[in-house]
């Protein structure tokens, strides 16, 4: 109960933190800032990287909730509020529910259902690894055509979205690992240097999706 109250303590120091920084330290708002609506294809042939990076905080909601969905079998607060939110939130939304999802169910549900099939199987991790390395390739490919780096470091500076949105990306790759340890835990699938590698930024997320053994049905 101690190891709980102290995670429970962290997340939600950190959840205050950001939201502390969002709205009082991060540049200030302007009308003429980009918002949610404005990241469209027009969009990214001016700003690739912002675009880039906008579109995989999306597939990094994907991946949380590639795993979330499934914990939802043995926790006894319900992820799915959370990952939805997360969508629009990204990590914003997923530190409360790491903060309060608390203690394992005694009697976890291991049915595999036909959702659960979907979000465990190997197909759905290539197809999310194929959509983050086309995302990636074209924000450097087209930056380093148009020259749009700099744009991307005033950017950050200077706009309270994009710098935003960039935290949240690095938020959400920071605490992945934990995610990916708590499934391999729940595959019994322990192996260190694997984890590790699973570590990598993005495309360690992405591999382990690919590469975790199917969920044992007992």
């Amino acid at each position: 109960m101690e190891r709980i109250s102290e995670s429970i303590f962290v997340f939600l120091v950190l959840w205050l933190f950001f939201l502390l920084y969002t709205f009082i330290w991060a540049p200030a708002a302007q009308q003429s800032d980009p918002g949610f609506g404005d990241f469209t294809i027009e969009y990214a042939k001016t700003n690739p990287i912002e675009w880039s990076i906008f579109m995989v905080v999306g597939v990094w909601a994907l991946l949380y909730s590639v795993i979330l969905f499934i914990e939802v079998r043995e926790r006894f607060i319900p992820a799915w509020p959370f990952v939805l939110g997360s969508f629009a939130l990204g990590m914003y939304a997923l530190m409360p529910y790491f903060a309060i999802r608390g203690v394992r169910r005694k009697n976890p549900k291991t049915k595999k259902t036909w959702f659960t099939k979907i979000v465990d199987s190997r197909i759905l991790g290539i197809i999310l690894t194929a959509l983050a390395l086309a995302l990636v390739l074209f924000g450097i490919i087209a930056a380093s055509i148009n020259g749009n780096w700099s744009v991307y470091g005033s950017s950050f500076m200077d706009i309270r979205f994009i710098q935003v949105m960039t935290i949240d990306f690095s938020l959400l790759t920071l605490f992945y690992p934990i995610v990916i340890w708590s499934d391999m835990k729940r595959r019994e699938w322990h192996n260190i240097k694997l984890f590790a590698l699973f570590c990598i930024p993005l495309f360690g997320g992405l591999l382990y999706l690919v590469l975790r053994p199917r969920l044992p049905e007992k």
